[in-house]
């Protein structure tokens, strides 16, 4: 509860701005009899996806390991418990494509040269640098608390005074999930066709207020 002779209010402000990177994930995942099958299987289909997004400019940097594992796998579907399938493999990347006009083309070469063992497991547009966005945003939110406050200190024939208090919380907004279409045309990999949206930061100020 806000002190006596005090008033507290929560503004919220909002930007938003045209993505800059495409973040995607890529896993090869491999299910074969023994461990060292399993392994060789899905490092070779990651090596085959490394050499794509080389051949098409993204820096080794830009298409960093995020988990590798290898483990049992087993059907329990049956009566009888656990049936032995065999080990699978996996390995992620984690994908930065700075040129959006040619991500959907960069994503198809990756994919398509990893083969089956290959999924595109997700992909989001951001802002790489968003610092403009959020002061923007946490302008539009000084603006909404203030409003809001000056009214309510109005309605109860008082007058905002000095500041007591500040407290931010912000966030990214919901990551923009591009519509992922068919590309027309298809070469010796499918372009996978991308229509990016925009990008929302939002930011919360809990202002508290003397009242004179």
């Amino acid at each position: 509860m806000p002190e006596p002779g005090t008033i507290s209010v929560v503004g919220h402000g909002r930007a938003v701005g045209a993505p800059d990177v495409c973040r995607a994930r890529l896993m090869s995942s491999a299910l074969r009899p023994s461990v060292a099958a399993a392994l060789a299987d899905s490092e070779a289909a990651i090596r085959l996806v490394r050499d794509a997004l080389a051949a098409h400019g993204v820096p080794p940097g830009d298409a960093v390991t995020s988990t590798v594992s290898v483990q049992a796998e087993q059907d329990w579907s049956g009566q009888r418990g656990p049936r032995p399938l065999g080990y699978r493999a996996e390995h992620i990347l984690e994908i930065v494509l700075r040129d959006l006009g040619a991500a959907g083309r960069v994503l198809g070469a990756a994919v398509g040269a990893g083969g089956d063992t290959v999924r595109l497991q997700g992909l989001t547009f951001g802002v790489e640098d968003d610092s403009e966005l959020r002061a923007g945003a946490r302008a539009g939110a000084w603006e909404d608390a203030l409003a809001a406050a000056g009214q309510v200190a109005e309605l109860a024939g008082r007058r905002l005074g000095a500041v007591r208090g500040v407290e931010q919380r912000s966030e990214g907004g919901p990551p923009v999930r591009p519509r992922i279409t068919p590309a027309a045309g298809m070469a010796a990999a499918p372009e996978i066709g991308l229509e990016p949206g925009d990008v929302a930061v939002d930011v919360w100020l809990a202002v508290v207020w003397e009242l004179d």
